[in-house]
């Protein structure tokens, strides 16, 4: 995913950033604006809340604005020229969770949350990083992963079909394989108890709400050239024109028909 990194820092920051609050908005529907799936209490004042991956924050912000209770809110990413200039609040600190944790944060989270990061894992996979993440919490504390799910997509028109394709045979050759439908085994396999996992289907495009038609094919096919980029170097039944074709091909395609995507998340508490 090297590959993947390196093209979207070429392309610069800010549209990042803009596809992710897209993505932001599109999933925060799909939840009914329930961000936190993991049955933490936040009534309850004074948690401690992780988001590994944050890019500039939003997705805390979000959660924040939703609580009537005081929280402390904490975002970390291998980049950290993403954090906004005034962080509002919120701690931010550089780390890639490849890395062992620093050492004042171990035992320390009510809350550590992962949404679409996790391909980052490659080659090694997702276990021993969401092993490394439960060095982070509190006894009772909570790790949720959210991923989408491109080995078994919802029923879709052609360019999505293949897309969810090439995201598949791409987790596949870079080593992560179906890490999005195996995220609650290994929560379980890490010693986590109360392990669950939830299913949501995303609206995309034409079949999103009017006010997110828009925001929903930027969020989606924002990286598709890079993950191309990535699916030319493993084995692929795409050839690189088909593979080249296919961004064009997604957004037409949610344009005119829509699309769904399907996210997972898996949720475990430490005893």
């Amino acid at each position: 995913m090297d590959n993947f990194m390196e093209m979207t820092k070429n392309l610069g920051h800010q549209p990042e950033l803009l596809r992710l609050r897209a993505l932001d908005a599109t999933y925060e529907d799909a939840l009914d604006g329930k961000l936190v799936v993991a049955p933490i209490d936040m009534n309850e004042p004074g948690k401690k809340i992780l988001d590994s991956g944050t890019a500039d924050g939003t997705w805390l912000r979000n959660v924040r604005s939703k609580q009537s209770a005081q929280h402390d809110y904490y975002g970390s990413d291998v980049e950290g020229e993403l954090f906004p200039e005034n962080p509002d609040g919120i701690t931010y600190f550089a780390h890639s969770f490849k890395d062992p944790w620093p050492q004042q944060y171990l035992g320390f989270f009510d809350l550590v949350h992962i949404r679409g990061s996790l391909a980052g894992s490659a080659p090694e996979g997702p276990a021993p990083v969401i092993k490394n993440l439960t060095t982070l919490l509190k006894p009772g504390g909570w790790v949720q992963l959210m991923e989408m799910n491109g080995f078994s997509p919802p029923p879709n028109g052609p360019a999505m079909t293949d897309f969810a394709k090439m995201a598949s045979e791409m987790f596949t050759g870079i080593g992560v394989g179906d890490f999005a439908n195996n995220n609650k085994s290994m929560l379980e396999e890490a010693g986590l108890k109360n392990v669950q996992e939830k299913r949501v289907i995303v609206n995309l495009g034409k079949k999103a709400k009017p006010e997110l038609h828009q925001k929903s094919i930027h969020g989606v096919t924002g990286p598709l050239v890079p993950l191309t980029s990535v699916a030319k170097t493993v084995p692929s039944s795409f050839t690189s024109e088909q593979l080249d074709a296919l961004p064009g091909r997604v957004k037409e395609e949610l344009e005119t028909e829509g699309g769904q995507v399907e996210m997972i998340i898996a949720f475990g508490q430490k005893a």
